[in-house]
């Protein structure tokens, strides 16, 4: 018997609740890890990675008043085991949503079964705020982890009120106070629901009740007099219609583009009207949750002027009331409408919609952060443009700290002047930039690639290996050249490039003229042995490219189009012979007449045949 299979044991209607649970809970899984690709980090969330990078004692002497010390110091372990990358820290996030989900779903399918464990479950999962709150690095959820865990060891306990049932519910009451204090209003929901639906024996709360006290008493000293600063307000919302709606808006939708309001109201209504038309079936649970939507708002919103209760994160308790309002209704429908129900919920859960947590401009940070990570190379430095204050958060340090040490854990050298640096990633608003010191910028260096809207600009400012350059006696001026990794764009550095048989070579020349030439000039560049043989040749036209673009709209080839103040940049490609002998080779360049290619131009540096020596490059293999 000890050996027998657990499925074994099961009635076939547990296990196939257990499988229907299961998919459930993955469909809500991938329905939250969609949304994880490019959602950018708001302040608040950088915020509390940033609160959890001290010790114990440095977290809980950090933590705000309204903000217990249970979360971050959950982050600081977490991030301990898997780093602190947002997709990891958003992962955290996620798995306490699936427990959440799953308190959820056990305490409906415990009430009315498994239709409507689904649908409530899907139904609070689809809501905006409920996206919100389980995708983003906050505590919010893991407060509502706690919130719904007690909702359903409430339904335990009053089914059989003792100790071994009250201490499991005082410990989640007291994780709520521990998480996040504007959520112990809950309470007043889990009040109103246990006075409905178990009447007389509310007087049973006395044990959960007191033994949640004792947990969260250390907690009650220290910070109910801050709480207290923090909820105490006289202003009020105004227009009691206006704020109601605005209260279904925001945890309906929240502030997601193209997310349908519409649909929420119609499923509202939908649910009510199923309910009516199934009267008998009227239980005091119903008229619960009915309270739970319509009652406790209106009591929120009149205590409002003398408690800050009714904002959107001290209220968010009263989202579960939508969240069951909707699922417990629609259980109420025939099986063709319960299919139509369950497929639209799901929807509502897996289709992508534009996901923002900012109430203005939403700057990349992430985004372009990675990029930066991928485009920047070694002696590269970033500049801040002075104008750019609001959109680049230069009054949040925070966001600029956790991302340089996620992207640049070895550091990244950030400068408030030009100076002579060669490689310049400059951060701009391109509709406030500060004039002097985009000039300074743009001074010999060429814009490049970038990342960003215009109100948060990323771009490279480069300028010449050479700035002085050479000048050829035809009035061309070489200003260096770099040679570019075959895979990327980072330039190789050292004195020798070294590579394989059969391997490319990619050289980026630079170039300008003082005056404009009158002839269309070729340049030739080779590869030559110690004994001056040229083993390799790409003569032509300058190959010139956009540095912005490099694939389109290049600069004329033509030399005759070329004007003074302006750098040229062309990029060419050799390729090494396969088999070529092993040794060090020379790279070399040349300009001459196309229609005299014997007749080479003479310039600083050159040899006798008027070649330029660039790079040494040693061919080896095995």
């Amino acid at each position: 018997m000890l050996n027998q299979n657990p499925l074994k044991r099961m009635s076939n209607r547990t296990q196939n609740r257990l499988v229907i649970g299961t998919a459930l809970l993955l469909l809500l899984f991938l329905s939250r890890l969609i949304h994880f690709h490019g959602l950018e980090m708001h302040t608040d969330e950088i915020w509390s990675i940033w609160q959890s990078y001290g010790t114990v004692r440095q977290i809980l002497q950090w933590t705000p008043y309204d903000w217990p010390p249970l979360y971050f110091l959950l982050i600081a372990g977490w991030k301990e085991l898997v780093g602190i990358h947002p997709f990891v820290l958003r992962l955290l996030t996620a798995l306490i949503y699936m427990l959440a989900m799953t308190a959820l779903f056990r305490v409906m399918w415990r009430l009315r079964g498994i239709g409507a464990a689904v649908l409530v479950t899907l139904a609070f999962s689809a809501l905006g705020f409920s996206i919100r709150i389980s995708t983003e690095i906050r505590g919010y959820m893991l407060m509502y982890m706690f919130y719904l865990f007690a909702f359903w060891l409430t339904e335990r306990y009053f089914a059989k009120p003792s100790f071994r049932r009250a201490l499991p519910l005082a410990v989640c009451m007291a994780g709520i106070f521990y998480t996040y204090l504007p959520g112990t209003i809950g309470f007043l929901m889990l009040g109103l629901y246990s006075l409905i639906v178990y009447r007389r024996a509310i007087w049973r709360w006395w044990l959960p009740g007191l033994l949640g006290l004792i947990f969260a008493f250390p907690l009650l000293f220290f910070r109910v007099d801050e709480a207290a600063d923090r909820i105490s307000s006289d202003w009020f919302f105004g227009l009691f219609r206006d704020q109601m709606e605005d209260y279904f808006r925001r945890f309906t939708v929240f502030q997601y583009e193209g997310y349908p309001v519409e649909v929420w109201a119609i499923l509202m209504i939908l649910a009510a009207v199923v309910i009516l038309f199934n009267r008998h079936r009227l239980t005091r649970h119903t008229i619960a949750f009915f309270l739970w939507l319509v009652l406790m708002p209106l009591v929120m919103f009149l205590l409002n002027p003398i408690i800050y209760l009714f904002y959107l994160h001290y209220s968010m308790a009263l989202m579960l009331g939508m969240g069951v309002w909707v699922g417990w209704g629609l259980s109420f429908l025939r099986h063709p409408g319960l299919i139509v129900a369950t497929a639209a919920l799901i929807v509502l859960n897996l289709y992508p919609f534009h996901l923002h947590y900012a109430l203005g401009f939403d700057e990349p940070f992430e985004t372009n952060f990675k990029w930066l990570s991928e485009h920047s190379q070694w002696g590269d430095v970033v500049l801040i443009d002075p104008g750019c204050t609001q959109t680049c958060e230069l009054y949040d340090d925070k966001k600029w700290d956790y991302f340089t040490d996620l992207y640049f854990p070895n550091g990244l050298q950030y400068v408030d002047h030009p100076g002579n640096y060669r490689r310049i990633w400059y951060i701009t608003d391109e509709l406030n930039p500060d004039p002097q010191t985009s000039a300074a910028v743009n001074e010999n260096r060429v814009p490049g690639i970038f990342v960003g809207p215009a109100e948060f600009l990323w771009r490279l400012y480069e300028a010449p290996p050479d700035v002085d350059g050479i000048l050829f006696e035809n009035g061309m001026r070489f200003h260096g050249v770099d040679v570019l990794d075959n895979t990327t764009s980072i330039y190789e550095s050292g004195p020798t490039i070294i590579r394989r048989e059969g391997e490319k070579v990619r050289l980026r020349l630079w170039w300008s003229v003082d005056e404009s030439v009158s002839q269309d000039y070729s340049v030739a560049t080779y590869i030559t042995s110690a004994e001056g043989q040229e083993m390799v040749q790409f003569d032509g036209p300058p190959q010139v490219i956009d540095p912005i673009y490099p694939f389109a709209n290049p600069p004329p080839k033509e030399t005759s189009q070329w004007q003074p103040g302006q750098y040229y940049v062309e990029e060419r490609i050799l390729t090494l012979p396969y088999p070529i002998v092993i040794g060090r080779y020379a790279i070399q360049l040349a300009i001459y007449d196309w229609q005299t290619p014997d007749d080479r131009f003479a310039a600083a540096g050159v040899d006798d045949q008027n070649l330029l020596p660039l790079k040494s490059l040693l061919v080896d293999a095995w």
